[in-house]
């Protein structure tokens, strides 16, 4: 009985917790019904890092990629607001934007020692479960290593 009464409260807990890490605005749910992710590249494109970077999120996914070139600003606030689901570039290491949204470890590292130039997957702040999609293909792709 003391069993049955210590494990109930562990089946509840098991039972409300389902389901996380979660997106608020369900980001992965859309991309995995819709079969469909945006992606914003910031300038130079990222080249075949970043080609195949979202090629490993379209496999895994299963969804198509609908690519947007364009600049750092409009490319972000265009994150921010839900219009992408991600994007890919270099961000400064002063950006005020390191502060509103996810910079996923690099994929590529350019420049020198002292001032590397990294090529990062950036995310929705929040947006949990696709964000820890983002951060395990990206360590999975091989970037530069500290």
């Amino acid at each position: 009985m003391v069993f049955r009464c210590a494990l109930l409260p562990l089946i509840l807990t098991l039972v409300a917790c389902g389901g996380y890490p979660r997106d608020p605005d369900g980001t992965l749910d859309r991309v995995h019904s819709q079969h469909v992710f945006r992606v914003g590249l910031i300038a130079s494109g990222g080249g075949p890092d970043a080609e195949r970077f979202i090629k490993r999120i379209a496999d895994v996914t299963h969804a198509r990629p609908e690519i947007r070139h364009g600049g750092t600003e409009p490319l972000l606030l265009d994150l921010e607001r839900g219009a992408l689901d991600l994007v890919i570039g270099e961000l400064a290491d002063d950006s005020p934007w390191r502060d509103r949204v996810t910079i996923i470890e690099p994929l590529a590292e350019r420049g020198t020692q002292k001032q590397p130039i990294l090529l990062n997957p950036i995310a929705r702040n929040g947006e949990n479960a696709w964000i820890m999609l983002l951060e395990r293909e990206a360590r999975n792709s091989g970037g530069p290593k500290p």
